[in-house]
């Protein structure tokens, strides 16, 4: 049995880094021209095809992509019990799977505004079935960042050459979905061949169905969450048109491009985190938790201020004409950065590894009845500025949730000091980008400009007053 060697949180992140750059590299690379070439409702179309798909997704993998990290992380090192885990698990994802796959096709068959689109949807299905085999959860936990990465990346250069092979015209929408979908299949293959050398399935162990109420508890915290990001669009899409899509999910992409590096982090910290409250390293777990959060705002607020002076640059470079109507939206949507950044740290390295469910359950039904209430009183007069706000009460609202329970409960003491400080430290590379948005007209020019002095002067800051929090946030180890 082949065994993942111990690696270092900063090895973990420097991988699942390169996999959230990469990430980047292919939105940048791909989305300039799929706008471009399809134009604003046909990317709104294939959105809201995909949007629709993944909330079905949501029913199908419901809490498996954070309970099995979790659960694999804490056996790794047993091959008889991650054979005895692993099992459990796929057992009850694709029991999920398979309920989902038929209330979709029911409900797609029934329902005239997805019914329109019938051929889109079908395809979509496979994806769908083929995350069960994903299996992402496993590697994770088995902290394999390294076999994820160049997998991943290997896939992505694939998908963008046949972008660039197969996506010539705005009939090509098709395509474009279909190679996305494509995507999930190759990666579902290859992950379940590499799998045999490190796992073996006991097909009596997958009727155990041991893991339904963990799956459940998780999987109705992440349907709750998914109704101010993925219900979003399928709920904008059904109230206005593919044009509005378009808008807000350009905003929404760009979004996520600055939430992915949090997310990188996050996703490696899990694990480790686990493991440290199953080996009752309090000290350590708390250490960990104030320096996650010092990186966390060390980064986010310059990211946040700048894009939200240079949103009209960033939009017009990446997107092209006939996309201004989504630079309001992604103004409204930055300051989500914050929260969503703060959010994570809490949920994923404080309330996931102490197993506290409930809680991440509650805070998603809150940002849910919060999302449902703004969707109705704004979406259809306001269209996507409407989903925007949406995205940033809901956010709002969790955080809060999150920080109250945590100083109730006195589990840790976050040090809010570093949010003004990052605040201050911020303020001369904005006002930098704010200068090259306003005295440079052409927007290539003027982004480029922007991001490097902007950057270069933060970076200047950083190493003249606060050179022993970056170099504490960088010597972060096992």
């Amino acid at each position: 049995m082949n065994h993942v060697p111990e690696t270092s949180i900063k090895r973990n992140f420097v991988y699942k880094s390169i996999l959230t750059v990469s990430g980047y590299l292919v939105a940048f690379i791909i989305f300039p021209y799929v706008s471009r070439i399809l134009g604003v409702a046909n990317v709104g179309l294939v959105s809201f095809i995909d949007n629709t798909v993944q909330y079905f997704l949501l029913f199908a993998s419901m809490g498996i992509n954070v309970l099995g990290v979790r659960e694999i992380a804490r056996v790794k090192d047993d091959p008889a019990a991650r054979n005895r885990v692993f099992s459990n698990l796929m057992g009850v994802n694709l029991l999920f799977t398979l309920i989902t796959l038929l209330a979709y096709f029911v409900i797609v068959t029934l329902l005239p505004e997805l019914n329109r689109y019938d051929e889109l949807f079908y395809i979509g299905s496979a994806k769908i079935l083929f995350t069960a085999f994903l299996i992402e959860w496993f590697y994770t936990g088995m902290e394999d960042f390294r076999y994820i990465t160049l997998r991943s990346v290997a896939v992505k250069i694939l998908y963008v050459i046949s972008i660039f092979l197969f996506v010539k015209g705005p009939q090509d929408y098709r395509m474009y979905f279909y190679l996305t979908v494509a995507m999930t299949v190759v990666n579902s293959v290859i992950n379940l061949v590499h799998a045999r050398g490190l796992v073996k399935v006991d097909f009596k162990e997958m009727f155990n169905f041991r893991y339904i109420g963990q799956n459940l508890t998780l999987g109705i915290y992440s349907v709750m969450t998914s109704m101010y990001l993925t219900f979003n669009v399928m709920y904008l899409g059904l109230m206005t048109g593919n044009v509005q899509v378009g808008y807000y999910t350009t905003a929404y992409k760009l979004y996520t491009v600055v939430v992915g590096l949090f997310s990188a982090f996050t996703s490696v910290m899990l694990p480790r985190m686990s493991a440290l409250v199953s080996g009752d390293q309090t000290d350590r777990f708390r250490r960990l938790v104030t320096r996650s959060f010092s990186a966390m705002s060390l980064f986010s607020i310059p990211l946040i201020l700048c894009s939200l002076v240079m949103a009209p640059q960033i939009v017009g470079v990446l997107a092209g004409p006939g996309y201004e109507g989504a630079v309001l939206p992604m103004r409204i949507i930055m300051p989500a950065v914050l929260f969503v950044g703060i959010a994570q740290v809490l949920a994923l390295q404080i309330l996931m590894p102490l197993g506290k469910e409930k809680v991440l359950l509650a805070a998603s039904v809150a940002g849910a009845v919060v999302a449902v209430t703004v969707n109705v009183l704004t979406v259809k007069t306001l269209q996507c500025v409407g989903s925007a706000v949406v995205l940033l009460c809901s956010e709002s609202v969790v955080t809060m949730v999150y920080v109250v329970y945590i100083y109730r409960n006195r589990i840790v003491t976050l040090p809010w000091s570093e949010l003004l400080k990052n605040l201050a430290l911020s303020l001369p590379s904005v006002l930098v980008a704010a200068a090259c948005a306003f005295l440079i007209d052409n927007e290539y020019i003027s982004l480029a400009a922007g991001v490097v002095a902007s950057v270069g002067v933060w970076a200047g800051m950083v190493l003249s007053f606060r050179r022993e929090a970056l170099t504490d946030i960088i010597g972060l180890r096992r």
